[in-house]
This record gives structure tokens, sequence and C-alpha cells, in this order.
């Protein structure tokens, strides 16, 4: 686990979006995702459930 990968999590689920994210992060969406894919590969299950209408975490 590394910092970015906290410090992207975070953003995400604040933002509700990973373009938001993206956006406040200063880089581009496919970035945010790649982070964030790894974080859940790193932890072993998804960290969020992706909708039509955002982010939502996963118990």
């Amino acid at each position: 686990m590394e910092i970015k990968q906290l410090e992207y999590f975070v953003t995400a689920h604040n933002c509700g979006s990973l373009s938001k994210a993206a956006a406040q992060l200063f880089t581009t969406q496919p970035t945010v995702s790649r982070v964030i894919k790894l974080f859940e590969q790193d932890s072993g299950s998804p960290l969020f459930e992706r909708t039509s209408q955002g982010l939502k975490l996963t118990e």
C-alpha cells in the first residue's frame, strides 16, 4: 500500500466520481482508475461499486 493509493481512494470517495477526483488531483481519470484498481488488488477485494450514479463504498 502506498500513500498515493490512499490519497486517490479518499479523494475518489469524497468526490463520488473518478473523473471529479482526477480533476481535484490534477491528473486523468484513467490514472485514478488504475491506482485504485491496484489498491483493490493489494487489498484483495473491491473498494468501490461503480454505478451510473457514481462510486459507492463496498462493505
